[in-house]
C-alpha cells in the first residue's frame, strides 16, 4: 500500500507554473497589512498561509496564528471555525494527524451549529485524509460516504462529486477491493471527460491502471501508462513522467523483456535526479539493481544496490535498509564473494531483528500505557463514588432513592469498566496477532533465504565434484544439506506460527477438501501469506516448473475453472 501511495503521490505532484511560493504574490500580500490589522484583513491571512503552506511551515503556522487571534477576538463564528479547520489542515500538512482530527471534531461541531452543511463536508474530508494517513480506512472510508451525501444533498457541482468519487476509490484500493474501486475511478474519469478536465481525467486513469497491475490485468493497464507518459510528456509534467517509466519498466520486467525495462528505469532515473525528487531516486536503483542481477551483469548491480542502499541511509528509512541488505547479500553472493554476502546478510538481520523488536516494544509500551491509565482513573472514579455515597449518608437527605441512584450509577460505572476492559484486552490480542503475523512472515522469509543459499552452496559442491572425480566428503556434505532441504522440522515450526495467526486453517481445508495432502497445505498456507512463486520455490524446494504443476494439481483439487484466481480463491478461503 505505501508504494501505492508513493506512485500516486509522484504522478499527482504536478509542477504547474503556479506552485510553491511566488514572491512577488508575497509582497503584495504583505503591502496590504497595516500595522493593526482587523477582521477586514482575515483574507490576507487567508491568502498568506496558502501561499507558505508547502513551502514554509514556520511561516505558514505564524500567520495562521495571527488570523486566529484576529478572529477569535473580534470575528464572527464563521471566521473562527474557518480558522479552526485551517489549523487542521496544518497539522495534515506537517503529518500531525491525530491533532488534526481533534481541530476538525471542534470545527465540525462549529459548523453543525452554523448549519454550513458545505463546509461538514469539506471537514469530512478532511477527516478522511488524516484517518487514511493513520492507517484507520474504515473510518477514512465512513467520513468520505458521509461527506459524499452531503454533497448530493445539497446539489454541488458535478467536479466536486468526480472528487469524492476519486477519494473513495483511493481508500478501496487501499484495502486492496480493487474491482470495486476502479468502478468509483471511472464515474470520476466520466465526470472529468464531460467537463473537458483532461489533467484530472489522465491523472484518474493512471491510478484507475495502478488497480489493473495489482490485479494482473497487465495487457489493460500498459496503454493507460502509455498514454499518461505521452500526455505528462505534452505537459512537460516531469514528476508524472517519471511516475510513468518507472510503472511501464515494471510491467516490461514482469514479462522478461529487461532490456527495455532498463531503459525506461533509466530514463525515469536521469529525469527524477534532474529534478530533484528525493525519493524515486533510491526505488529506481533498487529496480535496476535487481535488472541487471537478471542479466547476470553483476559488478552494475552492485552498483546500484548500493546507490540504493545511500538513499535508504540518507532519508533514513530502515525498512529500506532492510531490503537494500538483503539484495546486496543475494548478488554478492551471486558474484561467488561469500564473505561480503555473509556480511550483508548478518546486518539485514540484525536491522530486520531491531526494527520488528521496537515494533514490539512500541505496541505493548503503548497499551501498557492504556492500561494503567485505566486502572488509575478506575481508582479514581472508585474513590469519588465513595466519597458521594459517605456524604450521602451522613447527611440522609435522600434516603432509599438515593441508595437506589448510587446503586445505579455504580452498576453503569462497572459496566462501563467491563466494556472498557474488554476493549483494552482486544487491543493486546489485536497487537499480539498482528506481532505473530510480521513474526510469521520474518520466519517464512528467513526459511526462503536459508534454502535458496544452501541450494547455491549445493550447486557448487556439484561443479567442484565433477571436476574433482566426486570426492567422498563432498558427497557427504551434499547428502546434509539435502537432508537439511527436506527436513521437516523447520516446517512444523513454520505451521506452528502459521496456525497462531490462522486458527485451524489447515482442519478446515481438510475438512472442506479430504484429497488435500500436507504438501498441498504447505502450498496453499504459502500463497495465503502473499509470497511470490519464486520465494514458494525456494521454500518447497522445488522447481520453478516444479511451482507449476504444484499448481495445477492443487487447482485440480479444489475444483477451480481455468479463468478463476488460484491465489485469490486460496486467500478466500477460512
Amino acid at each position: 500500500m505505501l508504494y501505492r501511495i508513493f506512485c500516486c503521490a509522484l504522478f499527482l505532484s504536478l509542477s504547474t507554473a503556479s506552485a510553491g511560493q511566488n514572491k512577488s504574490v508575497i509582497d503584495s500580500l504583505l503591502a496590504l497589512l497595516p500595522d493593526t490589522p482587523d477582521t477586514s484583513h482575515l483574507e490576507v491571512y487567508t491568502s498568506l498561509v496558502m501561499e507558505y503552506l508547502y513551502t514554509d511551515h514556520l511561516k505558514a503556522k505564524y500567520y495562521l496564528d495571527e488570523y486566529r487571534r484576529i478572529a477569535e477576538k473580534e470575528g464572527s463564528p464563521s471566521q473562527i471555525a474557518y480558522g479552526a479547520n485551517m489549523l487542521g489542515v496544518f497539522y495534515n500538512i506537517v503529518s500531525n494527524y491525530e491533532e488534526g482530527l481533534q481541530v476538525f471534531e471542534t470545527a465540525k461541531a462549529m459548523y453543525e451549529e452554523l448549519g454550513n452543511q458545505e463546509r461538514i463536508s469539506a471537514l469530512l474530508n478532511n477527516m478522511s485524509i488524516a484517518n487514511r494517513n493513520l492507517g484507520r480506512l474504515e473510518e477514512a472510508l465512513q467520513n468520505q460516504m458521509e461527506s459524499l451525501a452531503i454533497k448530493e444533498k445539497i446539489g454541488v457541482e458535478e467536479e466536486s462529486l468526480a472528487a469524492s468519487y476519486w477519494n473513495i476509490g483511493n481508500i478501496l484500493s487501499d484495502i486492496s477491493n480493487f474491482a470495486e474501486s476502479n468502478a468509483w475511478y471511472r464515474k470520476a474519469e466520466k465526470i472529468y471527460a464531460e467537463l473537458g478536465l483532461e489533467d484530472d481525467r489522465i491523472d484518474v486513469r493512471y491510478v484507475l491502471a495502478l488497480n489493473l497491475k495489482d490485479m494482473d490485468s497487465i495487457d489493460l493497464a500498459m496503454p493507460i501508462f502509455e498514454e499518461a507518459l505521452e500526455h505528462s510528456r505534452k505537459r512537460n509534467f516531469h514528476n508524472s513522467i517519471a511516475g510513468s517509466l518507472d510503472n511501464l519498466g515494471t510491467i516490461y520486467k514482469e514479462r522478461g523483456d529487461l532490456s527495455k525495462a532498463e531503459r525506461y528505469y533509466l530514463e525515469a532515473l536521469e529525469i527524477s535526479l534532474a529534478h530533484g525528487e528525493e525519493s524515486l531516486p533510491g526505488l529506481l536503483y533498487r529496480r535496476l539493481a535487481n535488472v541487471y542481477r537478471e542479466k547476470k551483469q553483476y559488478p552494475k548491480a552492485l552498483d546500484y544496490a548500493e546507490k540504493a542502499l545511500e538513499v535508504s541511509r540518507k532519508t533514513g528509512v530502515r525498512k529500506k535498509m532492510i531490503t537494500d541488505y538483503l539484495v546486496l547479500s543475494e548478488i554478492t553472493e551471486d558474484m561467488g564473494d561469500k564473505g561480503r554476502a555473509l556480511q550483508y546478510f548478518k546486518q539485514y538481520h540484525a536491522l530486520n531483528d531491531s526494527v520488528f523488536a521496537e515494533e514490539k516494544i512500541l505496541a505493548m509500551n503503548e497499551l501498557e500505557v492504556k492500561y494503567q491509565t485505566e486502572k488509575k482513573e478506575q481508582k479514581i472514579q472508585l474513590l469519588n463514588e465513595k466519597a458521594k455515597r459517605a456524604a450521602l449518608i451522613q447527611k440522609g437527605l435522600y434516603g432509599a432513592l438515593s441508595g437506589l441512584v448510587i446503586l445505579l450509577l455504580v452498576l453503569a460505572y462497572a459496566i462501563r469498566q467491563r466494556a472498557r476492559r474488554n476493549r483494552l484486552e482486544k487491543e493486546k490480542l489485536d497487537a499480539a496477532l498482528a506481532f505473530k503475523k510480521r513474526e510469521l512472515s520474518a520466519f517464512a522469509m528467513q526459511l526462503a533465504q536459508k534454502n535458496e543459499m544452501l541450494k547455491n552452496i549445493q550447486d557448487d559442491i556439484s561443479e567442484i565434484r565433477l571436476s574433482a572425480d566426486g570426492s567422498k566428503e563432498l558427497r557427504k556434505i551434499n547428502r546434509k544439506i539435502n537432508h537439511n532441504l527436506s527436513d521437516d522440522a523447520n516446517w512444523e515450526l513454520f505451521l506452528q506460527r502459521f496456525e497462531a495467526v490462522h486458527q485451524g486453517y489447515q482442519n478446515k481445508v481438510m475438512e472442506a477438501y479430504p484429497t488435500i495432502t500436507s504438501n498441498d497445505l504447505r502450498l496453499m498456507a504459502l500463497m495465503k501469506m502473499h509470497l511470490s512463486s519464486k520465494e514458494i520455490a525456494s521454500m518447497l524446494n522445488l522447481s520453478n516448473e516444479g511451482i507449476k504443476k504444484a499448481r495445477y494439481r492443487l487447482r485440480k483439487k479444489l475444483g477451480i475453472e481455468t479463468a478463476e484466481s488460484l491465489d485469490e480463491f486460496v486467500m478466500g478461503l477460512f
